[in-house]
Order: structure tokens, then sequence, then C-alpha cells
């Protein structure tokens, strides 16, 4: 029977069909579409942050270690923590949204500390009297509002940093989080400070 038999008209092999103008408009779509869901994912991931976009697909993201980690030195003056054995830095502003959803949590750790420990909030130069405010809110009043140099190794606000006389970190937290987190701080900090 040879080849002819195989071969359907002129060149083309049985099954296979001519490639129109119309398939390769339906393919350039096909494209586009595709491209176009992959820019709509990447965009919602950015709009409502990975780590939920992660959870949401069953993804677990690692989570870098916070900025200040325990037993390290934290770089603020020494006049922050030295007349105290135990210190709260509070790394914040009130432009800052997440310092401002966090406010009654921050708000009720400084107000737990009931003079066990004095507490700082440090901002970045900008916003003074603004931040000034914010820190009034919180309880913490006068020279223990202070503003701080960008160079800090602070990566999110709100941070927490609970340190020693010496200025070594006892704990430290990026972001206040959901209750459950909250309330795992308030217990580290009640616990550092028994």
């Amino acid at each position: 029977m040879g080849l002819h038999g195989l071969v359907q008209g002129p060149s083309l092999a049985v099954g296979i069909e001519p490639v129109t103008s119309s398939d390769r408009t339906v393919d350039r779509f096909s494209v586009a579409a595709t491209l176009g869901l992959v820019l709509m994912v990447a965009a919602t991931a950015g709009y409502i942050g990975w780590p939920r976009v992660a959870n949401a697909l069953g993804l677990k993201p690692e989570v870098p270690p916070p900025a200040y980690a325990a037993g390290q030195r934290v770089d603020v003056p020494a006049a922050w923590y030295d007349s105290s054995p135990k210190t709260l830095i509070i790394f914040g502003r009130a432009s800052c949204v997440a310092c401002q959803k966090a406010q009654p949590f921050l708000k009720g750790l400084v107000a737990r500390l009931n003079g066990r420990a004095p507490a700082f909030l440090a901002h970045l130069p900008g916003a003074d009297a603004d931040d000034v405010a914010f820190a009034n809110s919180l309880g913490i009043t006068g020279d223990r509002i202070v503003v701080v140099g960008p160079d800090l190794r602070v990566r999110a606000t709100p941070t927490i940093v609970l340190v020693n006389q010496n200025g070594t970190v006892i704990d430290a937290w990026e972001g206040a989080g959901p209750p459950e987190r909250q309330s795992s701080i308030i217990k580290a900090i009640d616990g550092a400070l028994r």
C-alpha cells in the first residue's frame, strides 16, 4: 500500500489539518488570556499580601527572622535602657496603618508594664507632631518619644523590642499580628519581667 494510503490530499497526513489564520488568532488570544490571568494573580498577591495568597493556596511561606534577635545589641542610645533592668522599645509611627490597627494592643501593652519597665516609642523623622500624639495615645510621653535615624535594622512597624540594661535584646517581634500572637507577646514580656 505504501505511503499513498496514509496521505489524504496533496500533502496532508490523516488526522492533521492545515493551520489557518483563525487558528493563529485563537492561539494568540489564548496566550493573551493566560498572560492576563498570570498578571491578575500577581496583582492580587501584591494587593492582599503574598502571605495570604500563599496560605490560601496551601503554601507555607518562609517568614524571615525579626531584624532584632535575642542576644543581639540594639542600636539605640544607651540612655534609653541603661537605667532600668528591662526596657520596652516600640518602633512605630502615626502614618503606619499597621501601627494604627495595633494601637489598642500597644496601649494595653504599655499600661501592662505598670512601672516594671520604661517604654519608648521610636519613630523615623517626618511627621513629628502626629507621632507625638500617637505615642501619647499609647501612654508614652515626654522624653520617651524619640526620633531615630533611618539606619536602624527595623524592617517593619510596629516592631516591639525588649532589651536588658546592657542593650541586649531579650526578645523582639515585628508586627502585632492577630489576637493569638498578641497574647503570646504579652506572655513573653510578662515572663521576662518577672
